[in-house]
């Protein structure tokens, strides 16, 4: 089991705050692009980079709560290499409501637009993004377990949604890399399993190790949930087998392409 410093937040990204409960406003409708200034960058692995993000209008949005549903997401609006702005989706992985910041994670997997807007941005760096988007997770009150699948990709989006369960909730989280120097340690709870299963070949090909971890495991008993994200191939495959194999409701299962292979401009 692996455990972090934070203490889980209930229901909530990981907050800092001094009464965040009386800080929170009600939900914006409206998602209009909005100033961003980058004032930390944080190197996590080869492939990981943590940026840190503030400005007036960030100190407004991170109060609206419908950005602290764990999972949700932002649109950051970045340069590709012609010159235009396009849109990418991207967990918010945690906020400070004292500092008025969020953080940001990104896994710099391919020469993308957001992969190398990333990889140069530096402190003092502006972007807009637009959001929140509903990508949230809400656990069942009558959940007895729940699997999370994914690879590196949803690794932040995973970790938020573990610091936001019953800490003695069943389960298992089966995380696909392809470097080792992804495994960090991050909070899970007492009875969730924890497995990293190692990719053998190129990142960027699809291939099937986290359905094979998944037939291997056997089903916990009594009504369970499951969330899925990943490369969008991959993904349908897995949400196939927990219907077909496991008998799981679509209502019970959760998913979300986050990449396809061999294309730049994906959108699920």
């Amino acid at each position: 089991m692996y455990t972090n410093t934070e203490k889980p937040t209930t229901n909530h990204i990981p907050i800092t705050t001094i009464d965040a409960q009386n800080d929170i406003q009600q939900t914006i409708p409206v998602r209009p692009q909005l100033p961003a200034v980058v004032t930390a960058r944080e190197q996590l692995s080869r492939a990981r980079i943590r940026l840190t993000f503030s400005g007036d209008d960030v100190a407004t949005f991170i109060r609206n709560k419908a950005a602290q549903a764990p999972g949700n997401w932002v649109k950051l609006f970045v340069p590709s290499s012609n010159g235009e702005i396009v849109g990418r989706a991207y967990t918010l992985r945690k906020f400070d409501l004292c500092m008025g910041t969020f953080e940001i994670d990104f896994f710099t997997h391919e020469n993308g637009p957001a992969s190398s807007w990333a990889n140069s941005a530096q402190v003092g760096d502006t972007i807009t993004f637009a959001g929140p988007r509903d990508g949230g997770f809400a656990l069942n009150p009558i959940s007895e377990w729940l699997v999370l699948i994914g690879d590196e990709t949803c690794l932040s989006a995973i970790q938020v949604i573990l610091s936001n369960l019953p800490s003695d909730l069943p389960g298992t989280v089966l995380i696909e890399v392809d470097d080792p120097d992804e495994h960090k340690p991050f909070f899970v709870g007492k009875n969730m399993k924890l497995q990293w299963i190692k990719r053998t070949h190129n990142p960027l090909k699809t291939d099937d190790a986290l359905t094979k971890s998944l037939s291997n495991m056997e089903k916990l008993s009594g009504f369970g949930q499951a969330w899925v994200a990943g490369e969008s191939s991959s993904v349908m495959v897995i949400r196939t087998f927990l219907q077909e194999k496991w008998k799981l409701d679509k209502e019970s299962i959760r998913t979300k392409g986050y990449w396809k292979k061999g294309v730049t401009h994906f959108r699920s």
